[in-house]
């Protein structure tokens, strides 16, 4: 046992000298093989220190949100980053979300309450709540497999609300369908329409355009064949009351032609039934002269009644410049023979 002691011993002594001579050897910088060593040790020193702040810094831009994951222990840094330079694990990488709003189109066909199919043409904005992109990780991984769920949502809830209006409500009440579609996002994306919740996308939808709605074309000629006949209604009804007030016109015309033409009528006949009157009485103002001549020459002269035609003849022929006349027997032309004839009755009558 002492034997086996002492060469323990000696054997020690031996080993600590040469580590001894090796480390004064690697410490000797007179050496030119030991100053490139350390030359060589400290620059790799110096790389390996600069790649690993490298790996150990990333940036994010002022429109972005970034969650930190370390992919060597396959740990998610459970706090959000905005825009900046950050450090982190060697390595970790940045899993990014838009900070700004999103904008999404979707152009697709939906059917609407009475069974026709409608296309459409939507773009609604949406953001993601910094306080819940670490469920958003969680659950869809990154932002190109959230945004894919955001935008089959959104068109699950623009679906949804097709079939709650009929084809012809796209025409009569299309901003009453555009609130509904953007209050149906919102309960598809936020998982309420007031606050985001799980029950959502994790997603928080801020406004939605509807932007063109073609409805189908059996539905547009069916449209258009109405409209013309409902234009040609309009028209025959115009034209109807042009024909009316035409022919109302055209009566009235007639009856003030009628009034007009009657009171000229009633006017002539007036005006003749006066003449007629003013004639007769005329005429018979001339017969009541002329018998009070005839009275007169008769009690003058005596005259009978063949004396008073005698009278008559004379004074005719008194009046007359020129006269010729023919006459046959037993035609008499003369009554001057007559005067003398017969005194006057006593009653005075001729």
């Amino acid at each position: 046992m002492p034997k086996q002691s002492l060469a323990s011993g000696t054997f020690r002594d031996e080993y600590n000298d040469d580590e001894e001579r090796r480390l004064s050897s690697i410490c000797d910088c007179s050496k030119p093989s030991v100053r490139w060593g350390w030359g060589i040790f400290s620059f790799s020193a110096v790389l390996v220190s600069i790649i690993l702040i490298c790996v150990s810094l990333k940036k994010l831009s002022s429109t972005e949100y970034g969650v930190a994951y370390d992919r060597w222990e396959k740990v998610l840094i459970n706090a959000t980053k905005t825009g900046g330079l950050h450090t982190g694990p060697p390595g970790y990488r940045f899993i990014k979300f838009p900070s700004t709003q999103i904008t999404t189109d979707l152009q697709d066909i939906c059917v609407s309450r009475d069974g026709l199919r409608v296309a459409f043409d939507v773009t609604f904005q949406y953001q993601m709540p910094v306080d819940r992109i670490v469920d958003a990780v969680e659950e869809f991984r990154d932002f190109k497999t959230w945004s894919k769920v955001v935008e089959a949502a959104g068109n699950s809830a623009v679906q949804h609300t097709c079939s709650e209006f009929n084809v012809t409500d796209f025409q009569g009440i299309r901003g009453r369908i555009q609130d509904s579609m953007l209050e149906n996002i919102r309960v598809k994306l936020q998982g309420s329409s007031t606050k985001v919740t799980s029950d959502g996308v994790y997603a928080l939808a801020s406004s939605l355009q509807l932007r063109n709605v073609e409805l189908p074309g059996e539905y547009k000629n069916a449209i258009a064949a109405k409209q013309r006949a409902e234009e040609d209604i309009l028209l025959a009804t115009n034209q109807r009351k042009q024909e009316i007030t035409r022919a109302n016109t055209e009566l009235k015309a007639a009856q003030q032609e009628q009034t007009k033409i009657l009171n000229t009528a009633y006017n002539t006949g007036n005006v003749t039934i006066l003449e007629a009157n003013l004639k007769a009485e005329e005429t018979l103002f001339a017969f009541e002269k002329e018998q009070q001549v005839l009275m007169e020459a008769r009690a003058r002269f005596g005259l009978s009644s063949n004396g008073i035609l005698a009278y008559m003849s004379n004074q005719l022929y008194a009046s007359m410049d020129k006269l010729a006349v023919s006459t046959e027997e037993p035609a008499r032309i003369s009554r001057k023979g007559l005067l003398s004839e017969a005194s006057i009755p006593a009653d005075g009558r001729i």
